[in-house]
Parts: C-alpha cells; sequence; structure tokens
C-alpha cells in the first residue's frame, strides 16, 4: 500500500501522444504497521491533461523498487531519456 506522496521534488514530461508522466518517490506500509520511514520506491504515473476527471483503472505503478538499506531521496528527469 502507497502511504504518501513525499516531500521530494515531482519530475513530469509531457508524452508524444499529449499525455503527461509523473514520476515520485514513494514510501509503502509494512504489514508491520512501518509508516514508510525511508522512501523505497520510484513510481510513474500517467494522466492526460485534458480529461475532466481521472479514467478507471488509473494508478501509479512501481518503476523501481529499492534494496534493503537503499532509500530514494529524489528523482530528476534527464530530457531525452524518456
Amino acid at each position: 500500500m502507497l502511504e504518501r506522496l513525499r516531500r521530494e521534488p515531482l519530475a513530469g514530461a509531457v508524452n508524444p501522444d499529449g499525455t503527461v508522466s509523473i514520476w515520485a518517490v514513494i514510501s509503502t506500509i509494512s504489514g508491520g504497521g512501518d509508516k514508510g520511514a525511508d522512501p523505497n520506491k520510484l513510481a510513474e504515473i500517467a494522466d492526460d491533461p485534458n480529461a475532466a476527471s481521472l479514467p478507471a483503472g488509473v494508478s501509479f505503478q512501481t518503476v523501481r523498487t529499492a534494496v534493503s538499506g537503499e532509500p530514494y531521496r529524489g528523482v530528476s528527469f534527464t530530457p531525452g531519456s524518456h
């Protein structure tokens, strides 16, 4: 379960089809109740800025999960790498 977006910066890009992709570093909640002390996932969501509401089934997708002891501290976008 995703806890929340952290205060680290977001990164985004406009896709060729006009949608936008947004990447964020997030934390998870463990089964033991850990509220996600360390940011441990890089997630992406694509959105259509012209849509009046969020389409059904749209959600964050995990791009990468940190290994034990590897917290993520932010995300940046390099043009031409998407």
